[in-house]
């Protein structure tokens, strides 16, 4: 295995996956910054000895793993001889490091997002195909797909358990603000560097909290409705309502509020927000002619009659850490030699997240299809230097910013 991407998220993926499965070896890892390895190599050494001491030198060797720095990080360790890498870097640079990882003909673990942009969800369904052609096993980090709990739940409203559905909504708002922590200050907040190690801030970074985290709902109710429905129009708002100083704390919203027009009168209302100290609420839920399903990761996962009357509960026991499952389950297919591509699935949820990012930032409804055909957003610069200043166009202002 290679990791691609050592922050906390990079980190806990491996973890995850050695969890899931200890006859693997991390042999290799990357990181465009140098400073993030010893950490992350703590990390991973501290929790093999924790949860498996005998085989621990054999899963993880801190003195003989392979690092790579810089620019060409990813290219580097692609030359290594591992199997599988494991891409968690900051969402802009997933599809790029996955055009290099096809082109390499690695199996793969993809974090959410899929993408941040129009742009780059139309290049990332292409190397989809590429992989495919290749034989690649991809899966992606919407955990929830991979969770007994959930699936017990989507396979009792497939069945029909809580009749037609007649509306849909999802939650993630959250008491806190995601990249509001200080450090790097002394390289201005428009240095590139500030903006990469502060990713979470920066909407060329993210793609904005509901790109970045509030896609593994939206993913939820894509799952319920079926993966090939869209929406027919979108209408969008939100604005950054925390008072964390703007630029130092980037340029994102702070909260969404999206109706994405399902078509057949079904309209899904998402809501996301992260502004500190606020009320806190993770969630999916469906409203059918026979009931009502409530499902929440954190939580219960349950359904209901109308007056909140609980007819069906999850068992607890069906609720197993789903982010090790998502690995045993590349693992195990790439093993048995079973083709796995989970990438379009984590596309179609992203491209919910971007067109409701859109319509709040621009304050505009449009029809759905005008993204896929029309729009040519694009976040990531053709070239990116530590060494530059990355230009600086302030929180979007609905009815200011352009739709492109």
């Amino acid at each position: 295995v290679g990791l691609i991407g050592c922050g906390g998220r990079g980190t806990g993926a491996a973890c995850n996956m050695i969890e899931a499965d200890q006859n693997v070896k991390v042999v290799a890892m990357a990181d465009l910054f140098a400073d993030k390895l010893p950490n992350a190599k703590k990390k991973i050494k501290d929790f093999c000895d924790k949860k498996f001491k005998a085989q621990s030198d054999e899963i993880f060797n801190p003195s003989t793993v392979k690092t790579f720095t810089g620019w060409d990080c990813c290219e580097q360790l692609l030359k290594e001889d591992v199997d599988l890498v494991i891409e968690a870097t900051p969402p802009v640079f997933r599809t790029p490091h996955f055009a290099q990882i096809v082109e390499a003909g690695k199996h793969a673990f993809l974090e959410k997002p899929a993408c941040v942009d129009i742009t780059q969800a139309r290049e990332i369904r292409e190397l989809s195909k590429k992989a495919k052609e290749k034989g690649m096993c991809i899966v992606t980090g919407n955990q929830r797909r991979h969770s007994a709990a959930y699936q017990d739940v989507m396979k009792r409203i497939h069945d029909g358990e809580i009749g037609e559905i007649l509306a849909a909504q999802c939650y993630w708002n959250g008491a806190y603000y995601v990249g509001g922590y200080t450090g790097w200050e002394d390289l201005g907040f428009d240095s590139t560097e500030y903006q990469i190690r502060k990713w979470g801030a920066f909407i060329w970074t993210s793609g904005d909290q509901i790109v970045e985290q509030h896609v593994h709902n939206l993913d939820v109710i894509m799952w319920a409705l079926g993966d090939n429905r869209k929406p027919v129009e979108v209408r969008g708002w939100g604005n950054r309502s925390t008072d964390l100083p703007t630029p130092t704390y980037g340029d994102r919203f702070s909260n969404f509020e999206v109706d994405f027009d399902m078509g057949d009168g079904l309209r899904l209302q998402s809501y996301c927000q992260q502004d500190p100290k606020s009320s806190g609420e993770i969630g999916e839920r469906l409203v059918g002619t026979k009931g009502i399903m409530y499902s929440n990761l954190y939580g219960q996962i349950y359904i209901s009659d109308r007056k909140g009357n609980k007819l069906w509960v999850c068992d607890k026991e069906k609720a197993k850490e789903c982010m090790s499952e998502e690995h045993r389950f590349l693992l195990d297919a790439i093993r048995e030699g079973r083709h796995v591509n989970k990438i379009n699935q984590l596309v179609n949820s992203t491209l919910l997240a971007i067109a409701g990012r859109m319509s709040a930032y621009s304050g505009k409804k449009f029809k759905f299809d005008w993204v896929l055909a029309k729009s040519q957003e694009s976040f990531c610069p053709e070239k990116i230097e530590l060494g530059k200043r990355m230009p600086w166009n302030g929180v979007p202002v609905p009815g200011k910013y352009k739709l492109v």
